[in-house]
């Protein structure tokens, strides 16, 4: 037997052996479908290859092994995509390969790593004689077993020169030859491979499940077409009129099929007879006629009852029956059954309640199951790259960066999907705050540059030093800045340049333009109107190595749209691209609007109150800051004072500035009450707190808002220079 430890392996033994790794299956994601029958038109549907390209050709050159979708028995559906060069070399060399796995290089020995993956509902890695595994991850609907998806190709350690000649000799390929390929194929580590296994398992149940629901949609569809066509025949649906009261005047069979009344029964009679006793007691009779005169046409949809009592879905049409442009005289109804179409967006409904779940408890997996062997691979591989357990060869440090590499991109396409889950589940939050845009591109230009001299990009800033302040939350805004840094690296050639810069927003004022250029290969027209959609790409032909799933212009496009702004592009093809989003510009004056009302500035005073203290040794300054501001806001005049965000993060000293409609007198209540609250909260006396004072003077005879102009410019040079340290408050 084969195994998953490291060293040679023999081309003697017996078979190949199939070891069950971590999945994602125990979390719930096998898909409930109510025990329905799948036809074998429609497992063929699920299990598309075409449908299944773009997921099976980003993730291979993401995880940059081959990938393939396999039916149960483990034959290749479609195409192997990305495939390996050890494996590529000899299956060359036996064209006609037909036996055996088709990611094993063996033609004697059963791979069972399909069959153990569909057995056990988890995937399932195998390493053949050569040295080469492959993770087989099971595909499956409710209790149905679809298929698998098979990733490797690829050596775990360095390569076995007497196993590689073994089967060099038994295929008849150059010793030498076999021998300078499998060097030249970069090794990915088992451990790696397991944990990419597992986020394939995610990916390939929640497709299934999408591919699921959009054959359901399409049938619904198709469904929703018969049913007019039904209508248009008249045949088969209730098509009957009633006067201006309700009462049935004429009837067809298609009505009595459906309504179970007979002509002579049912005519003279009020409509009301067809709806449930809840929607009588309700008047709902009585309100679709009266709407229906109004607007001379409705639709509308409800539980009716037929003549034996049996309640059913119905799609009801009334149309006004005028006679030249007369009067209403009456009204047409066409009824018909869709009780079939209820029960199929019913169970779609429940399907999309199960999805979002299914997204919860995915989230808590990554959190918690992925994350912490990534963290676990991270930590180990950045040790031996530096040197911790000893001296690393050329050779092995380059191989160890390229596993870290690796990685990253596993961490990065994790945080992605953590960040899709908390979309779509309405939990991606922001948290505005006093941020300094200069700042952030300085931090995110540090943090791309290593990425950018890579490429040999240059990276450059083109901001102006006098840039206003922005209202965002400092830590999406370096997401979102990021992203499109590495969208343009990515995407542009050795040499190239990329540049974060600015512009005037003529179109609001409250808004700051930022952009970033690079001076790639552009955008065709035909991609800008999707570039932001989740996964888009480029264009097939675009021969760039794709790292991530696609996620990050739509991410960022989300993050902007939840601080207010906007973002676009701007490219031509060969002429680079530029991506510009906008920010709110921070407002004092805003902030300050619902204080500053003329009874408080008829006072004449306005007085900025600052609070200096120092940090508690040892706790998170976030939320020391947070326990503190909590404090204050207990100590302000609703109405008359405002505590002003964090304007500075600079540590170990806190500061706080509260702006109060007072003179000095009120200012000496404010700082004795703020005195006490901290001690109430300071017991140990650590905060050390410093509070200073400066009064304002509002000049009269000044419009309001020229009093709040003036007023909240001083306010913010006074914040600046204390801050800064060359003015204290007194």
């Amino acid at each position: 037997m084969t195994s998953t430890a490291s060293g040679p392996t023999s081309a003697s033994e017996s078979s190949l052996s199939s070891v069950p790794i971590s999945s994602l299956d125990d979390n719930g994601l096998e898909v409930e479908n109510g025990g329905t029958e799948l036809s074998t038109h429609l497992q063929a549907d699920l299990l598309d290859s075409d449908a299944w390209d773009k997921l099976l050709t980003t993730y291979g050159r993401t995880i940059r092994v081959a990938v393939a979708l396999t039916n149960p028995q483990g034959q290749l559906l479609g195409k192997c995509h990305n495939e390996q060069p050890v494996w590529t070399l000899i299956h060359d060399a036996v064209p006609d390969w037909s036996a055996g796995c088709p990611f094993c290089i063996t033609a004697r020995m059963a791979c069972t790593a399909v069959a153990e993956a569909l057995r056990t509902g988890r995937p399932a890695m195998n390493r053949d004689p050569s040295g080469l595994i492959h993770v087989a991850v099971p595909l499956s609907l409710g209790t149905h077993q679809l298929g698998a998806i098979v990733a490797g190709q690829v050596f775990d350690r360095y390569p076995d020169t007497l196993s590689l000649r073994r089967v060099a000799k038994e295929y008849g390929i150059p010793g030498q030859q076999l021998w300078n390929v499998a060097m030249k194929q970069p090794p990915i580590s088992s451990t790696l491979l397991q944990a990419s296994g597992s986020l394939l398992c995610a990916l390939g149940q929640a497709f299934v499940e999408q591919r699921y629901g959009g054959i359901l949609q399409a049938r619904l569809a198709e469904t929703n077409n018969n049913f007019r066509l039904l209508v248009e025949g008249v045949k088969d649906n209730a098509l009957f009129t009633v006067d201006l009261n309700g009462c049935v005047n004429s009837w067809n069979r298609g009505a009595e099929r459906l309504l179970g009344y007979a002509g002579a029964n049912i005519v003279g009679r009020n409509y009301s007879c067809m709806f449930t006793p809840k929607d009588v007691q309700s008047g709902v009779p009585e309100r679709q006629i009266n709407m229906a005169r109004q607007d001379g046409r409705t639709e509308s949809e409800g539980w009716r009852v037929r003549a034996n009592g049996e309640q059913f879905w119905a799609h009801v049409n009334k149309t006004a029956l005028l006679e030249d442009a007369g009067p209403v005289r009456g009204f047409a109804v066409i009824m018909q059954d869709e009780t079939e179409r209820w029960k199929v967006a019913t169970i779609l409904e429940q399907a999309r309640q199960d999805r979002e779940r299914l997204r919860e408890e995915f989230l808590s997996h990554v959190s918690h199951e992925l994350r912490t062997p990534l963290t676990a691979i991270y930590f180990f591989s950045t040790n031996l790259l530096d040197g911790v357990l000893g001296e690393l060869t050329p050779e092995q440090h380059e191989h160890l960066a390229l596993a870290l590499d690796n990685v990253n991109q596993l961490k990065d396409m994790v945080n992605d999907l953590l960040d899709i889950t908390r979309i779509e589940s309405h939990k991606l939050t922001v948290e505005p705050q006093h941020a300094s845009p200069v700042k952030l591109i300085a931090e995110v230009l540090s943090t791309c540059r290593t990425n950018a001299e890579a490429k040999n990009i240059s990276l450059r800033s083109g901001v102006t030093t006098l840039l206003p302040f922005v209202w965002a939350d400092q830590a999406r805004v370096r997401q979102v800045l990021i992203n499109l840094i590495d969208n343009g690296i990515k995407f542009t050639p050795e040499g190239g340049t990329i540049t974060v810069g600015n512009l005037p927003f003529a179109k609001d004022d409250d808004f700051l333009c930022l952009s970033v250029t690079d001076t790639g290969r552009g955008i065709s027209p035909e991609n800008l109107d999707n570039i932001f959609d989740r996964l888009a790409q480029v264009g097939k032909n675009v021969e760039v190595s794709r790292s991530g799933l696609g996620l990050g212009l739509f991410i960022a496009k989300d993050l902007v749209s939840r601080h207010g702004g906007r973002i676009w592009v701007e490219s031509k093809l060969g002429s680079g691209s530029t991506f510009y989003f906008t920010l709110p510009v921070f407002s004092l004056a805003k902030l300050c609007t619902h204080i500053f009302t003329a009874p408080n500035l008829e006072s004449g005073c306005v007085t900025l109150i600052a609070l200096d203290v120092v940090g508690i040794e040892g706790a998170d300054h976030a939320d020391f800051l947070r326990d503190v501001g909590k404090v204050l806001e207990r100590c302000i005049r609703p109405g008359q004072d405002v505590l002003l965000p964090s304007m500075s993060d600079a540590q170990p000293v806190g500061t706080f500035f509260i702006v109060a409609c007072a003179d000095q007198s009120g200012f000496a209540v404010m700082a004795s009450r703020i005195g006490r609250e901290l001690n109430i909260f300071d017991k140990a006396s650590i905060l050390q707190p410093s509070i200073s004072s400066e009064t304002l003077s509002v000049l009269p005879g000044q419009s309001r808002e020229e009093q709040i102009a003036e007023v909240t410019a001083r306010i913010e040079q006074l914040i600046q220079a204390h801050l800064s340290g060359k003015e204290r408050l007194k």
